[in-house]
């Protein structure tokens, strides 16, 4: 089964480029630049990883973060933020959320899937081991 990819990025462009750039990669790809779209869609069909923008009009993937760690179903999920707006500032809130890894855009392509598949690959193995002890 192919690792499932939220991305959530007001630009139309990248949210394709994206998506595309990720299935010829071997993941699946959902995307969406809308906010109660994007949580409804993470929770139901909980990706592997979300790719999630910080400045998108009305909307601050900060706080979707926030949204999503209160949810039994979302509070798991991998957040790796990809955004233009890479202060320290953002770096440092996105970490104290527990996000996996902060790319700044423009991003290089294959430093986004190595880290994609290095965070769902150690995911699935504290997963795997988790339901070993149980």
């Amino acid at each position: 089964m192919m690792p499932r990819v939220m991305i959530i990025d007001d630009d139309r462009l990248i949210r394709q480029g994206l998506a595309t750039r990720l299935r010829c990669a071997g993941f699946d790809a959902l995307a969406t630049a809308h906010p109660d779209e994007a949580l409804l869609l993470a929770l139901r069909n909980r990706p592997d990883a979300i790719l999630l923008d910080i400045d998108i009009p009305g909307f601050n993937g900060l706080d979707f973060h926030d949204c999503l760690r209160v949810t039994e179903r979302g509070r798991d999920i991998p957040v790796i933020y990809l955004s233009g707006h890479a202060t320290a500032a953002n770096r440092a809130e996105a970490f104290r959320q527990g996000a996996r890894a902060f790319i700044s855009k423009p991003y290089e392509p294959h430093e986004l899937i190595a880290t994609l598949t290095g965070i769902i690959a150690a995911d699935a193995r504290r997963r795997s081991s988790n339901a070993t002890r149980v």
